[in-house]
């Protein structure tokens, strides 16, 4: 994601930062969030209850030939304002309180829903479709200033778990509005065509898009007022050039454009499975229209279920690791849903929703939802708390146009994949499109290179989140006294050593990247060796003079603001007792004012890790998620002896 792993992994504190006595910004639970939460749930909501109650009826209305068209642009025009009302959706978010225009996108709501509904009752397709491109134009300039006001309306510590929360319920909103679109056109189409669809108890349609609206609009006054980021900024005249400012102010900072790539692709993939999920239920599937919904609230609730999942295992930092682990998880779930089976139709040409592929698709995708869900969140919370407030705004505007520009791209591809004159038509000369599970096939193949791409640029990132999954599997992990670590400037972590895998242990469970002293000897496997590369460690090489420039260099760790963990007993205990601390960490610390943190790690020994029963590993494990306490003491500046640092972690294994 980024040239390198300090530029694209913020050192993000897990304890919060202290705060000012009169900052405004609060929790989750604050009135002002909960008010952005559930204005723009409303509004995503409302967004797609009203295209999947025109797409249908648009199918209706133009017939079957069409109706891959149809589908394709109700995705199209409700993203293309994103493309084309980028620059003003930044100049809002930019030169006016979020909170402003939050409001006034509500308000305006209310009017293209009226407008909506009276496009129903006139029953023409283009007219229906031009309020759908209005109601895209709403949500493009309602976007920026959603995701720009979080960083202003919750404390920093609660970004990550804030964004988790905002993917969660706006992807929940977009399938309960596909829910809810579907059963509209179902109460108000009459079969046969004795009467124009939708115009059955159309009254039910007016209530609930108005009624929606209304409510979204009263929600966003629970927002607290907010200040204005940029007041000299101006209305950018010339859209096209302003755009291109936008999207190089975000290239300009490489590891903000990776992260927004990264998330487009997410949402385009969102836009495409939509779309797919539509036709395998239809198509292969063959089950009725309203069943279509069910299998998009399963992938929300895989969705939703990997935001909150990702919000917790980020705890207050943004864990980048988890885009490459959640890609890859949505590439294998992508390459599964190949082999779901077809179904055969029954009597009245459709199948049972209990089906073998029926059932089988819904666990699939929740497994994908559950991977996308945690893929986009660390990648928000990065393009937030890593762009310049002053331009913010245009930051998230060029987001939202590299997002929605591969949504776009997605209808097309959609077509030209599913369309009766598509890539098969191309190929051989056949009109028909390829089938629902062989467009999962070939999204599965795009995407596996991509997120192994990902984790060879986020080596490290990438190793500790599989590695902290592994640890927790394995041990069940108490962790003590982190309030302890400095939350910046560098620092000496001094750990007692009973295992060949504290250093691991140590390293996960510290809120900021922590570089060890370790032997080369160790690493004289190419595998050892790779991990001891990605992990950055400092290798001691025998020698006096080789061992004076280890340690040279990790001083120079302490005087750049890192944290530089060593063992001070030299190696690894063979009784369980802490043995004698060592003088070398003393000489690390000369000249760098550098404290020492005492680490006291209990529990481990007994492991297959540990030398207890005269060997390591080779012995069977007494029981599977062994208890383990890692405990960290308050900072010892200018310890006077080795003795002082042991002491200290001595009594910090009996407190």
């Amino acid at each position: 994601m980024a040239d390198s792993q300090s530029q694209s992994l913020p050192e993000t504190p897990r304890q919060p930062a202290a705060f000012a006595a009169d900052d405004p910004r609060g929790g989750l639970a604050s009135r002002s969030f909960l008010g952005l939460l559930i204005t723009q749930f409303l509004g995503a909501m409302n967004d797609n209850t009203f295209r999947w109650l025109v797409v249908p009826i648009g199918k209706d209305l133009v017939g079957a030939q069409y109706k891959e068209a149809a589908v394709s642009a109700g995705l199209a025009l409700l993203t293309l304002p994103f493309l084309l009302l980028a620059a003003p959706a930044g100049f809002f978010a930019d030169r006016f309180s979020k909170r402003s225009v939050i409001v006034g996108c509500k308000v305006a709501e209310v009017l293209i829903m009226i407008l909506g509904v009276a496009a129903i009752l006139y029953g023409n397709i283009y007219v229906m479709f031009l309020v759908l491109f209005l109601m895209g134009s709403h949500s493009a300039i309602f976007s920026p200033s959603k995701y720009g006001s979080i960083p202003e309306i919750v404390r920093p510590d609660r970004i990550s778990a804030a964004n988790g929360l905002v993917a969660m319920t706006t992807v929940l909103a977009i399938v309960a509005g596909a829910i809810l679109g579907g059963y509209l056109y179902f109460w108000t189409t009459l079969p046969g065509g004795n009467m124009l669809p939708g115009h059955y108890h159309w009254w039910i349609s007016a209530a609930v898009l108005i009624g929606v609206a209304a409510a979204g609009w009263t929600t966003s006054l629970l927002i607290r007022p907010l200040q204005s980021a940029n007041l000299a900024r101006r209305f950018p005249v010339n859209l096209a050039s302003e755009t291109f400012r936008d999207l190089s102010a975000l290239c300009s900072a490489r590891p903000l454009l990776l992260a927004a790539l990264a998330s487009a692709t997410f949402w385009s993939l969102g836009g495409l499975y939509q779309l797919n999920i539509d036709r395998l239920a239809t198509n292969d599937l063959l089950v009725m229209q309203q069943y279509v919904g069910l299998l998009l609230a399963i992938l929300a609730l895989g969705v939703a279920a990997g935001n909150v999942l990702a919000g917790v295992c980020s705890r207050g930092r943004i864990e980048l690791g988890i885009v490459p682990v959640a890609g890859a998880g949505i590439a294998l779930c992508s390459l599964f849903l190949f082999g779901v089976p077809s179904s055969q139709p029954g009597p009245d040409g459709y199948v049972s929703p209990w089906s073998a592929g029926y059932v089988l698709s819904g666990v699939l995708l929740f497994a994908l939802g559950l991977s996308g869900g945690m893929y986009d969140v660390p990648l928000q919370a990065f393009l937030q708390t890593r762009s310049p407030q002053q331009s913010r705004g245009s930051i998230l505007a060029a987001n939202n146009f590299l997002t929605f520009a591969g949504t776009f791209l997605a209808s097309g591809v959609f077509w030209l994949l599913a369309g009766k004159k598509g890539i098969f038509w191309l190929l051989t000369g056949k009109p028909g499109g390829l089938f629902a599970t062989t467009i999962f096939l070939v999204v599965g193949l795009v995407l596996l290179p991509l997120a192994l791409f990902a984790a060879w640029r986020l080596p490290q990132a990438t190793l500790c989140v599989i590695l902290r999954v592994i640890m927790r599997l394995i041990y069940r992990v108490r962790v003590e006294g982190i309030e302890n670590l400095p939350a910046s400037g560098g620092f000496l972590l001094a750990p007692n050593h009973l295992t060949w895998i504290d250093g691991f242990l140590v390293s996960l469970n510290t809120p900021r990247h922590v570089r060890f002293l370790v032997y080369a000897d160790y690493f004289e496997s190419p595998w050892i060796r790779w991990f001891g590369r990605v992990a950055d460690v400092i290798p001691i090489q025998p020698g006096k003079r080789s061992i004076i420039e280890s340690l040279r260099a990790a001083r120079q760790v302490l005087l750049e603001g890192e944290i530089v963990g060593i063992f001070p007993e030299g190696e690894m205990t063979r009784s369980g007792q802490m043995q004698q601390f060592q003088p070398g960490f003393l000489k690390v610390l000369k000249g760098t004012q550098a404290p020492v943190v005492p680490v006291y790690l209990g529990g481990v020994w007994g492991s297959i890790f540990s030398f207890e029963g005269g060997k390591f590993f080779w012995k069977i494990p007494r029981r599977w998620r062994r208890p383990i306490l890692i405990r960290f003491g308050r900072p010892i500046d200018h310890p006077a002896s080795v003795d002082e640092v042991r002491q200290a972690v001595v009594r910090l294994g009996e407190s």
